[in-house]
């Protein structure tokens, strides 16, 4: 019952928070060559989604498309200065925009577009043009061309594919939003965590579930993982994946200790903005703090009314 009501809420919130989620500023990318033949682009400021891509021999896979077709487009000539091999599959982590607006870009042929059945749930019929039509609010260059462009291949718990040389396994765990799944590539000792996992910011809360989210986090700290390429931010080892769960417990543990001594959500914010500003000063995107806060307490809110 807490789950269904928490995605009621998560909904809701989904929509009336999300200029403040993707407030647009130009910023610079940079392409970075995590392995031999797998690059991350990473963005340093604005809607700073990062976007992977594989060269196998057979083809491309390319891990989340971006904000806009004006955004996936310069995500191409990446990967054209690079290969001419054909795209194989795009592989959407979640249903954000920032991930999946750049979709049409990379459909060619027979490319396959793979994500969990929520992110096509999400994106589908009224609810995605509803969602496509409120982000154009936004004023981020490009969302005029979009065309929302579905997955075409879903899964529910876990799906393996075969790229070349490239293993990728799939697997859903719920906590940033309804439709994570996270990329393990075992034999590289790897993990393309889509937005369960960015690193040096604040995470997006809006739509998450914090006690899963944890559990994920645990889940991917305890496979055997020595690069970790987060969804926003610099690729980095372990120590990110712990870094963020420790960020989660930190505010599970502030958050639920102000409902058992009957604070308000307006008095809980008071009294937590500032130790969290001060304990992540060296975080970027603080203005998601009140969020955060907002959607930790709702959520343990509806645990003690259960």
């Amino acid at each position: 019952m807490v789950r269904k009501k928490l995605q009621f809420v998560v909904s809701v919130w989904m929509v009336a928070g999300l200029l403040n989620i993707f407030t647009w500023t130009p910023g610079v990318a940079k392409t970075v060559e995590v392995f031999p033949n797998i690059f991350t682009i990473v963005h340093e400021e604005g809607v700073d989604s990062n976007t992977t891509f594989i060269i196998s021999k057979q083809g491309v896979v390319v891990v989340d498309t971006g904000v806009s077709p004006l955004t996936a487009r310069k995500v191409m000539a990446e990967i054209r200065k690079r290969t001419e091999l054909p795209i194989l599959y795009i592989i959407n982590t979640h249903y954000h925009g920032d991930n999946t607006f750049g979709n049409q870009v990379f459909r060619e042929g027979n490319t396959i577009i793979i994500a969990h059945e929520n992110v096509r749930r999400a994106l589908k019929g009224n609810a995605g043009k509803e969602y496509l039509e409120f982000f154009k609010s936004s004023k981020i260059p490009g969302l005029d061309e979009v065309t929302l462009t579905l997955p075409s291949m879903v899964f529910e718990k876990r799906m393996e594919i075969y790229a070349g040389e490239y293993h990728l396994q799939l697997i859903h765990r719920r906590g940033h939003t309804n439709g994570d799944l996270f990329i393990q590539l075992a034999e590289l000792k790897a993990v393309i965590a889509g937005d369960l996992i960015v690193n040096g910011q604040f995470p997006d809360m809006r739509d998450s579930f914090v006690d899963e989210w944890i559990e994920a986090l645990d889940y991917i700290e305890n496979q055997d993982i020595e690069m970790v390429i987060p969804g926003h931010g610099n690729v980095g080892g372990k120590t990110i994946i712990i870094a963020m769960k420790h960020y989660l417990l930190n505010l599970k543990s502030m958050v639920g200790r102000q409902i058992e001594n009957g604070a308000s959500l307006t008095q809980t914010k008071k009294a937590l903005r500032p130790v969290l500003r001060e304990k992540y000063k060296s975080w970027g995107k603080a203005e998601r703090i009140d969020g955060n806060i907002e959607r930790t307490y709702m959520e343990l809110s509806l645990e003690k009314d259960s």
